[in-house]
C-alpha cells in the first residue's frame, strides 16, 4: 500500500482512539507500570517519525508481544494503527519500544527526538486482517463521536501482525515473556459478567493545553503522555450490537491505547485489542476479540 500524506492524517486521528477534553488517566482509572519489574513488559508503543508533524518523532498506537523466539519475534496491534503503512513504510518511519517511559513528560510529538536510553526495535514486516476494510474510513468528523457501525460493525476485523528485528529484551538482558494468546472460541465457555480483565495500553493522559477540539482545529492543543499503564476491568454486557467480535468493557481507554491488550484476569493471555471508545472519556470501550473463528484463522498460520 502507498502512504497517504494528508489523508493518512487525518485517517489516523479518525482511527485512532479519539482524545478526552479533560484530564484523564491512559487506560482510565489505571495505574502506571512502574515497578520493578514491570508487570506488563510485553505491551508495548509504537512511534512514528512524520506522521503527526515533518522531521518529528509522535505516537501511533500500542502493541503486545506475542512472539519472542530468535528470527521470529512479532507484536499483535490493532489493523487501524497500521492501515495504509506498507512494510517499507514501516521499517523507514517506525520503531517499537517495551520501556514503561513513565520518567518522562512527552507531549503528542517529542521535539527533542527519541530520547537516548529508549530501547527500540526496528519492524520488518507487517500482516493486517484481510477483513479489515480499508477503503471505507470511520464515519466520525475530527473531534467528533465516530459512527460505532462504521468503527466495529462489519469489515472492521481490527487486528494487525507486526514482525520486529530482534528479540525483545528487559533491563536485565533477560527475555521478554511473550503473552499467550486466548484459544478458539476460548471466551464462550467462562461467564464473562463474572469474569476479571486487565486493560494495558500507553495512551493519553492529560492535556497540557486545549482540548480535543482546539487540537483538531490546528494544533492548538497540546497532549501528556505518562508511559504504560494497567487498569482492571469487566464486560458490560454479555448481549449487544457486534458482541460476537467485540467485548464491551467497563474501563475506559484512551487515544493510542488502540492495539494495546485485555488480558484474561492477570493470566498473561491476551484475549482482546483495544479498539474504540467515547472521546468523553466515558465508558464503555470495544475491543476485538481474539477467540473469534475470524480472527484465529488470520492469527494461526503465523503464530503458530
Amino acid at each position: 500500500m502507498k502512504r497517504l500524506s494528508l489523508l493518512a492524517l487525518a485517517l489516523l486521528l479518525a482511527l485512532c482512539l479519539l482524545a478526552t477534553a479533560g484530564a484523564a488517566l491512559a487506560v482510565v482509572g489505571g495505574q502506571q507500570d512502574s515497578g520493578t519489574p514491570a508487570r506488563y513488559p510485553n505491551v508495548g508503543m509504537n512511534l512514528e517519525y512524520g506522521g503527526w508533524v515533518p522531521g518529528f518523532w509522535g505516537f501511533a498506537g500500542s502493541c503486545t508481544l506475542v512472539r519472542n523466539d530468535p528470527g521470529k519475534v512479532i507484536v499483535m496491534t490493532a489493523a487501524h494503527a497500521v492501515w495504509g503503512s506498507s512494510a517499507e513504510y514501516l521499517a523507514a518511519n517506525e520503531v517499537v519500544t517495551f520501556d514503561p517511559c513513565t520518567s518522562y513528560d512527552w507531549n503528542l510529538i517529542l521535539p527533542d527526538g527519541l530520547p537516548g536510553d529508549l530501547e527500540t526495535y526496528a519492524i520488518t514486516d507487517v500482516k493486517m486482517h484481510p477483513g479489515f476494510d480499508v477503503d471505507t474510513p470511520y464515519r466520525g468528523a475530527l473531534g467528533l463521536a465516530a459512527s460505532k457501525p462504521s468503527v466495529i460493525g462489519p469489515g472492521r476485523e481490527d487486528v494487525a501482525l507486526m514482525w520486529l528485528d530482534r528479540q525483545v529484551l528487559d533491563a536485565d538482558g533477560n527475555t521478554v515473556k511473550a503473552a499467550s494468546i486466548v484459544g478458539r472460541h476460548g471466551l464462550d465457555a467462562l461467564d464473562l459478567k463474572s469474569e476479571t480483565f486487565t486493560a494495558v495500553g500507553y495512551g493519553f493522559n492529560d492535556w497540557l493545553r486545549g482540548n480535543v477540539a482546539s487540537w483538531t482545529a490546528g494544533g492548538a492543543g497540546a497532549a501528556m503522555w505518562s508511559g504504560r499503564n494497567y487498569a482492571g476491568t469487566s464486560v458490560v454486557s454479555e448481549h449487544g450490537a457486534f458482541t460476537d467480535r467485540y467485548l464491551k468493557i467497563t474501563s475506559v481507554v484512551n487515544s493510542f491505547d488502540s492495539g494495546g491488550a485485555v488480558f484474561l484476569r492477570d493470566t498473561g493471555t491476551i484475549v482482546a485489542i483495544p479498539v474504540f471508545s467515547s472521546n468523553r472519556a466515558a465508558s464503555p470501550a470495544y475491543c476485538y476479540r481474539l477467540d473469534t473463528d475470524s480472527a484465529q484463522e488470520f492469527l494461526d498460520p503465523y503464530l503458530d
